[in-house]
């Protein structure tokens, strides 16, 4: 907890593994849902990356994103992704990413880890390039998965692609 915390304040981190920095300035995530081809960003970027391109077994990534900062360029298109018809945003204000590997394959990375976004929690693969001191990562999740749509009976099949740019230092 406390590693999270002076990550996340940007201090200097101390250890045998290169524990990047985020620019959270910088941070662009952004999704399309191809059912309504709905498009839009989120913000709230919070990580710990501990990565090192010749040492992945001991190599970790794990973030956070907050759901109350939605936007799709459509007020009352985005209170309602932050209804309980969606996102449920009041009890579960936090969508996270944990790894539990990371491969390379070529000139990519590939991450398996457990997303959990509400109460639903699931395993997700993460393709990424790390290149200049800068992570370019994209991934397609169901929405089917994470109980989202109007009728949690039948809940919405669509897909949601996920694209992240994040710069270290």
């Amino acid at each position: 907890m406390k590693l999270l915390f002076a990550l996340m304040m940007g201090l200097p981190m101390v250890g045998s593994m290169n524990t990047l920095t985020v620019k959270t300035d910088a941070v662009k995530i952004s999704f399309l849902a191809d059912m309504q081809k709905t498009e839009g960003t989120i913000g709230g970027f919070e990580a710990k990356i501990k990565f090192d391109e010749k040492d992945l077994m001991n190599s970790s990534i794990e973030g956070s994103v907050d759901v109350n900062t939605i936007s799709t360029g459509i007020e009352k298109r985005d209170e309602h992704l932050k209804s309980a018809d969606y996102f449920e945003a009041a009890k579960y204000p936090k969508m996270t990413f944990k790894s539990s590997s990371i491969q390379q394959k070529g000139s990519t990375y590939t991450m398996n880890g457990m997303m959990k976004i509400k109460d639903v929690e699931r395993a997700e693969l993460i393709t990424f390039s790390y290149v200049d001191k800068m992570f370019k990562a994209e991934t397609i999740i169901q929405a089917a998965n994470y109980q989202f749509g109007y009728e949690k009976k039948k809940p919405e099949k669509t897909n949601i692609k996920i694209s992240f740019v994040i710069p270290v230092e």
